[in-house]
């Protein structure tokens, strides 16, 4: 395998897709961590890389209220009042990736193996179910839990893949496709639609339920991801990424829930939501309801679907900064982030880089890239910089952690 070869294989380690110009004499020391079609010289044989991001970002919902289900400590009223005051639904979205690969490029077709670990949350609840947990059922008459939905799925992967990056075009690319055996660990889903309430005092309450739930423990399946970088022009380059997507099966180990109709009781207990994170956590509270309200049914099989993480971007030169253009979209049912990254090396072995983004409020994150040595790659970032200087007014937070070394 020639050199150019192996540097445009050694590209696809990168933790962010960043497309770059010919700038050789500063992107040289960060042969290893970009998508670069522009390389043109490479000498590490073998990368190992080490990934880890964490995010929370919600919609109606402030730090001030995240901060003591995070970090422990009381819930003052005031900031539950504030958080209560809008009558729109809240939403709370939670990501946590972690990913080891070892990339060989020392063969004739460049290869590399994976490993990771993957969790999604997704939560979207009324503005009445918030006051119901949080103030108890003293509020007001009827509480209307519509159109609300909770999607959350944990599960390992392992596998491997191929690097291919054709030479002497126009137009050069790099591709990297993999596959992998994934593993979940659990699942589960709640999807709240019309007609769906509260009504009444401590003594005789009416529960009108329309919802379809679902909750698996163990399944097994295969992944995949895709990752695509091409150069349009010496200042110009265009990619894509879609990954940690795939089906698992559950076999008779899932169970289901679902109900349509009037519910009249002489008492009820709402459960604590505050460890909505626990595994089988609504699923324990969902055993505790009688029948009628729940039809449960157990030793169910389920075929659940891993939608893609996925990012599309354009990136342009302009004097001595470098713009991105991206849309992101998180696998869940959040809507997809349009985003401007502008970054610029603050030295040659330095490169900063500020985003600017949008799903329903401004965004706003900062990293960074920092070539240590040869065989050293360091890169870090903060999400939602905006959540944290504005703590009693938005919500948001999270980091980025990556380390490689080549040898």
């Amino acid at each position: 395998m020639n050199k150019a070869f192996k540097l445009l294989i050694a590209s696809f380690i990168s933790i962010s897709a960043l497309a770059q110009n010919s700038d050789s004499s500063k992107w040289k020391h960060f042969y290893n961590l970009f998508d670069n079609p522009y390389k043109t010289q490479f000498d590490s044989i073998k990368i190992v890389d080490q990934s880890a991001s964490v995010f929370m970002h919600t919609n109606r919902i402030s730090n001030r209220f995240i901060y003591p289900f995070v970090l422990g400590g009381s819930l003052d009223k005031s900031v539950i009042d504030k958080n209560l005051a809008n009558d729109k639904n809240k939403r709370f979205h939670q990501q946590l990736n972690f990913d080891v690969r070892f990339i060989n490029l020392d063969s004739k077709r460049a290869w590399y193996i994976t490993t990771g670990y993957h969790q999604r949350l997704s939560l979207n609840v009324s503005n009445d179910a918030m006051k119901l947990i949080f103030r108890g059922n003293t509020q007001k008459d009827i509480y209307q839990f519509n159109h609300a939905y909770y999607n959350q799925i944990r599960f390992n992967k392992l596998g491997a893949g191929l690097y291919f990056a054709p030479q002497k075009i126009a137009k050069p690319y790099n591709l990297r496709i993999g596959i992998y055996g994934i593993q979940g660990l659990n699942h589960g889903k709640i999807s709240a639609y019309e007609q769906n309430y509260l009504q009444g005092n401590d003594d005789s309450l009416t529960v009108g339920l329309n919802y379809n739930a679902s909750f698996a423990n163990q399944s097994f399946g295969a992944g995949a991801e895709l990752i695509f970088n091409q150069s349009l022009s010496a200042n110009q380059a265009w990619g894509f990424r879609f990954e940690n997507f795939g089906y698992v099966y559950s076999n008779q180990n899932s169970s289901t829930y679902h109900a349509n109709g009037t519910f009249v009781f002489n008492g009820l207990v709402i459960s604590d939501l505050s460890k909505i994170r626990t595994p089988n956590y609504f699923e324990t509270a969902f055993d505790s309801l009688t029948n009628p309200m729940t039809n449960k049914e157990a030793n169910q099989s389920q075929h659940i679907w891993i939608a893609p993480i996925s990012f599309l971007y354009y990136t342009l030169k302009h004097q001595r900064m470098y713009y991105q253009f991206g849309l992101h979209h998180s696998g869940n049912k959040a809507v997809p982030s349009a985003e401007i990254r502008a970054y610029r090396f603050m030295k040659s072995k330095v490169l900063l880089g500020l985003t600017l983004g949008g799903i329903g409020q401004l965004y706003v994150n900062t990293d960074m890239r920092w070539a240590i040595n040869r065989r050293w790659f360091l890169q870090a970032g903060l999400y939602h910089l905006e959540a944290l200087v504005w703590s009693t007014k938005l919500g948001g937070m999270g980091a980025n952690f990556g380390l490689q070394a080549a040898f």
